[in-house]
């Protein structure tokens, strides 16, 4: 059944036919793949050269082409495994890292589903052209920026390019960009730009350029340079004394060398490099991957840490967290999509004839709802969202009020009709058969659009608390929804048109709660005396709510 939402839009020009194969071949000719140009393979002697050309390494050569000047074979020996492992290691590390990040990209090489010559066909993401029509599903990872000619229902996850925890959802006419991943819904899009000229390919190009000096690379080769320069003056003023005194030319030049080769700190790189590789050794560990040794030794310098939110300091899965009923309120536990908790309200589980009006309102929920979550495939996987993931978190704290699981309830209370969320209404209603044969009107939706006259038949002073208590919620961060319910005595003609005289069920409370480990970690910062910073496109309330629970910040102060 069509919803007059649906019925007052206006109408959508019919999807583009698609390229033909032999077009598409001709603009990936013009355009390039649609992948951002890995730098060339650095040759190997270019890689032995860059080791060598460290200021100390130099000191080191110098000091072996002396001792060798001067007869000293087995110093030089010495001096040359030095500058042979310091330049094995590093080397070695770099390619080591090269070829582990190949191995990543290739890993996470996604395909598209395009039109061809008519007909649907999946390609790599790398030949995806622009023109290319784009079949959007759920699931999908949009594979350019894209103008969308139709949409039902898309909502799509920005968090990589904006870090918004929240699906956004997008209609026809507006544009999607490449990276993102639909979470609801289906839409046919124009890619417009690819590789490069996409959101990810500029992204991308800021990253590149030429890597500063880290502060132990400048100290050492400022260490190289007055070793260099005060070894040279004294071995002149030692020379110049010793002519003066008479001695032989030939005696006072082999004394000058070898206090030049005595000078020179030949353990120092070596040991530098070794304690390098050991961090980096210990990091990968860890799960981090470093590509140039370097790397390991600014992490010691880091004075101000800038983190991202979503995904970061939060789990980057929604979570129900809270809930009020006119009767009663409740805090729900658990992490993730687990479908695993309690319901407590201030510390103590809820007593039965507390709980029912809660898996009243939870029932609602999953009733007008179109997610899914799936168990884990093993030990080492948690459970996962399919489809919206504040549509999800719905089911989980559903399954943790006791209420039956989503494919029991869309058996008894089968699907008859719906009207779905969108930007602009800001609210979803469905309506199922029951088990007698009424007809169930399920609603959900942004407390600003749920909670009026229109919509609710519940009496003012009701309402007036409802928006108090969202208000209040909204301020700490939580995303808000308001769920509602009826049972008319008469069928809807369409589900836009069962939307009103409804009875408030009560308020849910979602959010992207922070991970367990992210307070430790920030305390641990402070500690080692560096200042984290939060960064993120969230709103400032939200924000904020995030910072005083991981004590970023203290409450009430904002700094």
């Amino acid at each position: 059944m069509t919803s007059r939402a649906t019925e007052e839009r206006p109408a959508r020009a019919p999807a583009p036919p698609g390229l033909s194969h032999e077009e598409a071949e001709r603009r990936l000719a013009r355009y390039g793949r649609n992948e951002v140009a890995p730098p060339r393979p650095t040759p190997l002697h270019r890689r032995v050269l860059a080791q060598l050309r460290d200021p100390l390494i130099m000191v080191l050569l110098g000091a072996a082409l002396l001792t060798v000047a001067i007869g000293d074979h087995p110093d030089a020996v010495v001096i040359g495994l030095v500058v042979v492992f310091n330049t094995t290691v590093g080397v070695a590390q770099e390619v080591r890292a090269d070829h582990a990040v190949a191995a990543l990209s290739a890993l996470s090489a996604p395909h598209a589903r395009v039109l061809r010559d008519g007909a649907p066909h999946e390609v790599p993401a790398a030949l995806v052209v622009p023109g290319d029509v784009l079949l959007l599903g759920e699931g999908d990872i949009v594979a350019a920026d894209a103008d969308l000619a139709e949409a039902s229902a898309l909502l799509l996850d920005e968090s990589m390019l904006t870090g918004e925890s929240e699906p956004v959802d997008r209609d026809a006419g507006e544009t999607v960009s490449a990276g993102t991943v639909v979470v609801r819904g289906r839409g046919v899009a124009t890619a417009a730009a690819t590789g490069p000229a996409s959101a990810l390919g500029r992204i991308a190009a800021l990253l590149k350029g030429d890597h500063d000096p880290t502060p132990l690379q400048r100290r050492l080769a400022s260490l190289g340079r007055i070793l260099a320069a005060a070894t040279l003056a004294l071995c002149v003023l030692f020379f110049a004394l010793g002519l003066v005194r008479g001695l032989p030319l030939s005696t006072m030049a082999v004394t000058a060398i070898s206090l030049a080769v005595a000078a020179v700190p030949e353990s120092l790189p070596a040991v530098v490099t070794l304690a390098l590789a050991l961090g980096a050794r210990r990091m990968a560990a860890r799960g981090a991957l470093v590509r140039r040794l370097p790397a390991v030794e600014t992490l010691g310098s880091v004075s101000v840490l800038a983190t991202d939110k979503t995904g970061t300091l939060t789990e980057g899965r929604m979570v129900v967290q809270h809930v009020w009923t006119p009767s009663w309120t409740a805090d729900l536990t658990g992490a993730g999509y687990e479908p695993h908790g309690d319901l407590t309200r201030e510390g103590r589980p809820l007593a039965p004839g507390e709980l029912q009006p809660v898996r009243e309102l939870l029932t609602a929920a999953a009733l007008c709802n179109d997610a899914s979550i799936k168990p884990p495939r093993d030990d080492s996987d948690a459970w996962t969202a399919v489809g919206d993931p504040m549509e999800a978190a719905l089911l989980t704290a559903a399954a943790k009020a006791g209420c039956p699981n989503p494919e029991e309830l869309r058996r008894t209370h089968p699907r008859s009709g719906e009207a779905p969320f969108d930007s602009r209404r800001k609210r979803m209603t469905t309506l199922h058969r029951t088990p007698d044969g009424n007809t169930l009107v399920c609603h959900k939706g942004a407390p600003e659009t749920v909670l009026a006259p229109e919509i609710l038949a519940d009496p003012p002073e009701l309402l007036d608390d409802a928006r108090r208590q969202a208000a209040a919620l909204a301020a700490q961060g939580f995303r808000v929804l308001a769920v509602a319910t009826s049972v008319p005595a008469h069928r809807p003609p369409t589900p836009t048109e069962a939307e009103h005289g409804l009875a408030l069920l009560g308020l849910i409370a979602i959010s992207d709660p922070p991970k367990a480990a992210a307070a430790a970690t920030l305390a641990s910062c402070r500690a080692a005396g560096i200042t984290p910073v939060l960064i993120t496109g969230d709103h400032p309330a939200t924000a904020h709510a995030i910072a005083v629970r991981t004590g970023l910040v203290e409450d009430g102060t904002g700094r």
